[in-house]
């Protein structure tokens, strides 16, 4: 009986792992997904668009990773490096929580000590870069990711 259960878990896991993006229009409802399921936002670049763009502009990607819980309001985030730079890349459900979660992201830049970062928003999808190893001095790779985001 154990086993059937482990195996309709891993049945149901992996059916709900693979689709990512909401099936209506407009913002998602985190209430919407179990809390252990974010789900994408219509309308906006997706993080795995945003991420797949940074790819193809030959810049490394490394460990992006959904975040759960989604911090700062946001309706689904995916954090990573970018040529050795932190990146996290969120997707908000509407333009007050964009607002607010680009506030609470440089918050927690600034309590953590970052010393270069950035924050820019494309429609409802926030990337924030932020330089806590002081890998990209003269802000060259922070500069060409938003470039590259900005482009989507």
């Amino acid at each position: 009986m154990r086993g059937a259960v482990m195996v309709a878990m891993a049945a149901w896991l992996t059916a709900s792992s693979c689709g990512k993006k909401s099936g209506g229009g407009g913002a998602t409802s985190p209430g919407a997904g179990s809390a252990s399921a974010p789900l994408h936002v219509e309308g906006t670049p997706h993080t795995d668009a945003v991420v797949g763009a940074l790819r193809g502009a030959g810049m490394a990607t490394e460990g992006f990773t959904v975040r759960v819980p989604v911090p700062f309001g946001a309706a689904f985030c995916e954090q990573g490096l970018v040529d050795a730079i932190d990146t996290i890349v969120c997707e908000f459900p509407g333009g007050d929580s964009l607002a607010r979660g680009k506030t609470a992201l440089l918050e927690s830049w600034g309590r953590d000590g970052g010393q270069t970062g950035v924050a820019f928003a494309s429609k409802l999808t926030l990337i924030g870069l932020v330089d806590r190893a002081r890998h990209d001095p003269n802000g060259k790779t922070i500069s060409r990711a938003v470039e590259t985001f900005r482009k989507l």
